[in-house]
């Protein structure tokens, strides 16, 4: 009975770290999910030049890179955080701007830590 016992303590400790991976996870992913229609978002808003949708999405995706940063800084991947805080700050950046040159600029610093980051840690829609 007591080799059952610590079967099952075994057995649902890993089991609890498995559920907290995978909400880690889908947080990460709603996160970025966020992340993408902000700074889709701000494209459209810089094209259009709508101040006020500007500094919306631009605050969105700051909120959201944040949030990835310290995802990233649990995981202990330190070029993934600075990725996201360089994405944080070039979001900012654009809601910043108080011309189209600034944020077109902010906007392409943006781009670059997209790529910089999905390089290394994303192959397709699977994580590497």
């Amino acid at each position: 009975m007591r080799r059952v016992s610590i079967l099952f303590s075994v057995f649902a400790f890993c089991a609890a770290g498995l559920i907290a991976q995978n909400a880690d996870l889908a947080q990460y992913q709603t996160w970025m999910k966020a992340g993408a229609g902000a700074n889709g978002a701000l494209r459209s808003a810089v094209t259009a030049k709508d101040a006020a949708a500007i500094k919306e999405n631009s605050a969105k995706a700051a909120e959201a890179f944040d949030s990835i940063a310290k995802y990233w800084a649990g995981k202990d991947k330190a070029d993934a955080v600075k990725f996201s805080e360089d994405a944080r700050d070039a979001a900012k950046a654009v809601g910043a701007a108080t011309d189209e040159a600034g944020q077109q600029a902010a906007l392409g610093k943006l781009a670059g830590t997209c790529r910089g980051c999905h390089t290394p840690y994303r192959n397709g829609s699977d994580f590497k």
